[in-house]
């Protein structure tokens, strides 16, 4: 289903195929929050890439919106050290110009050391959870066979706003068909075992399906 399916499946079932009660653009966020909490829940990730072009004398870019987990980044083709501690970057007084080796993430910031003193190109390899969505020929990264649970979600939190006694049906569709997801996911699409030289690993737990 695209985006466009999935927001009319909103209205349709909300009865309100005129929009007259809800906004576009509440049901679109509706909807990327139910496929970001849709992949924190059943710890499903797709492996996605994006190109960042870097500027002389900045040091810090933005992640992409929708990641969980950067797993690799290569500047001009070159894969880069790290993640690295923020910290080590201070042994050269935190100013020290070249061509990045490393790289480390803050927040929602990658961090590159040294500091570029070229225009270059920053590619970022990592997992995605989903949630950007926002053309109307956009589809969901989770399976298809799934993408009915964010319509049931997006609806219940529109019957939370307009105080529909129907938010428990949606709302049981939606947990009932979380238990699954997470079991077929578990499954189908295990999280990485990232390797000792990235200096991470990724865990399974299991969630409480409840809010």
């Amino acid at each position: 289903m695209t985006f466009s399916d999935l927001y009319n499946m909103v209205f349709h079932l909300m009865r309100d195929e005129t929009r007259s009660k809800f906004s576009l653009d509440y049901v679109k966020k509706w909807l990327n929050d139910a496929e970001r909490e849709y992949c924190n829940r059943t710890e499903y990730g797709v492996k996605k890439s994006t190109a960042i072009s870097t500027e002389i004398a900045k040091r810090e870019y933005s992640a992409p919106s929708d990641s969980k987990l950067i797993r690799t980044l290569y500047y001009n083709g070159n894969r880069l050290g790290g993640p690295i501690d923020i910290e080590d970057t201070i042994h050269s007084g935190g100013d020290e110009n070249g061509t990045p080796s490393a790289y480390y993430v803050e927040l929602d910031k990658i961090g590159l050391e040294p500091i570029p003193t070229a225009v270059g190109t920053l590619t970022v390899i990592y997992y995605s959870l989903g949630g950007a969505m926002s053309t109307a020929s956009d589809t969901p990264i989770i399976p298809q066979e799934h993408h009915m649970l964010l319509v049931y979600r997006a609806c219940y939190y529109a019957c939370v706003e307009a105080e529909d006694d129907r938010l428990n049906v949606f709302y049981a569709e939606w947990v009932k068909g979380l238990a699954d997801a997470l079991i077929d996911n578990m499954k189908k699409n295990p999280w990485p075992q990232i390797d000792l030289g990235e200096r991470l690993e990724v865990s399974r737990h299991n969630h409480d399906m409840g809010i």
